[in-house]
């Protein structure tokens, strides 16, 4: 299984790939995730339809995809 983090910015779509049985992916994605959130982002779980998602607060390695992006301000 191959999951994925995808970053949402101003620069697009920037896709994170892992494999959840590989430690050095693992570490790789999860430091992007801690980076990221310490950023202020917001991280989403994803069902692979896209039908479903769940706000998350710490890297989910076995998640099937995560979805990051900056919070926004309105007004």
């Amino acid at each position: 299984m191959q999951s994925t983090l995808h970053v949402l910015d101003r620069t697009g779509d920037t896709k994170v790939m892992w494999s959840p049985d590989s430690p050095d992916e693992v570490a790789a994605a999860k430091a992007t995730f801690d980076s990221l959130k310490a950023k202020g982002y917001l991280a989403y779980t994803v069902d692979d339809d896209g039908s479903k998602g769940e706000v998350i607060q710490k890297f989910a390695k076995t998640a099937g995809r995560i979805i990051m992006a900056p919070q926004l301000v309105g007004g």
